[in-house]
């Protein structure tokens, strides 16, 4: 099979356990881009956390971000971008803020919070392991300035009144705290991804109802008129599951969950291996050339 496209998830995927780009993956990805493969990231971050690896990677093909409910080229275009219903998420964000649930609502625009610990060494704690290395600390440090979080004190008031448009809600904890909202969320019909996250948490990422990666890869897939048996998907995540199950040959990292595994075409070497390096260089590009050869 001759592929064309390739959608690569970033965390625990495209990027290692010391949050670094390799240089083998960078030049494993050039190398499918000059052979005329278009490459994407699909993602649960935010449009301007992704867009930092698309710079670095060069991409020109929009990226999946949010999980699925925004398609966005780097240049800031939009492509497509579900947003919820507010009367839906209102009810639901005030029972998990009256829970002390942290939360994150992605907008366009960034990120909004109202924690009542929005400082950057409050981040740190979130999003790194009990090890904490001065690698991840610079990550941490980067992510928190690139996701323009905002807090926001009356968040859900604004949400209730219609002053902006969201379309994923992000929060971090233990699973007893969590699996509540969980329910909630899928009740009310809302797409629902809920996934072991950093050190003992779990991470709930919520998004309007049908959207997810896959969504978002087929409708990216027929935007560039590329069928879906030619796309190639990579992840490691439960909530990649839905792009590994459409792309025409799924990818699941060698460091991936065990339960995505189990629907995988094909399990490549773990992130810390440069597993996105070894499936593009002993899977794509030897049909690419082969196609190049005849």
């Amino acid at each position: 099979m001759i592929y064309k496209l390739v959608a690569i998830d970033i965390d625990g995927t495209l990027i290692n356990n010391n949050m670094r780009l390799t240089v083998p993956t960078r030049q494993a990805i050039a190398r499918a881009r000059q052979q005329g493969i278009k490459v994407t990231l699909a993602t649960g971050r935010s449009f301007h956390s992704a867009k930092s690896y698309a710079d670095r990677l060069k991409l020109d093909v929009p990226l999946i971000c949010a999980n699925g409910a925004l398609i966005r080229h780097r240049d800031g275009s939009v492509i497509s971008a579900s947003n919820f219903a507010n009367k839906t998420i209102a009810p639901l964000l005030a029972e998990m803020q009256a829970a002390d649930i942290y939360i994150q609502v992605y907008h366009k625009g960034g990120i909004y919070t109202s924690a009542k610990k929005i400082s950057l060494p409050a981040w740190i704690q979130m999003i790194c392991d009990n090890k904490l290395k001065l690698n991840q600390l610079t990550y941490s440090v980067r992510e928190f300035f690139l996701s323009k979080v905002k807090k926001i004190p009356d968040l859900v008031e604004r949400i209730e009144q219609d002053e902006f448009q969201s379309h994923k809600i992000f929060s971090a904890g233990k699973p007893q705290a969590l699996e509540k909202f969980q329910h909630r969320a899928a009740g009310l019909g809302l797409s629902v991804d809920y996934y072991p996250g950093t050190k003992d948490y779990m991470y709930l990422e919520i998004a309007p109802p049908g959207i997810s990666k896959g969504w978002a890869l087929k409708q990216l897939a027929g935007h560039l008129q590329i069928a879906m048996e030619e796309v190639v998907a990579m992840g490691d995540n439960l909530n990649d599951r839905t792009m590994i199950e459409a792309a025409g040959l799924g990818v699941v990292m060698g460091n991936g969950h065990s339960q995505l595994k189990k629907v995988a075409g094909e399990v490549t070497l773990s992130n810390d291996q440069d597993g996105v390096a070894a499936a593009i260089n002993s899977i794509i590009l030897p049909a690419a050339e082969a196609r190049r050869a005849v």
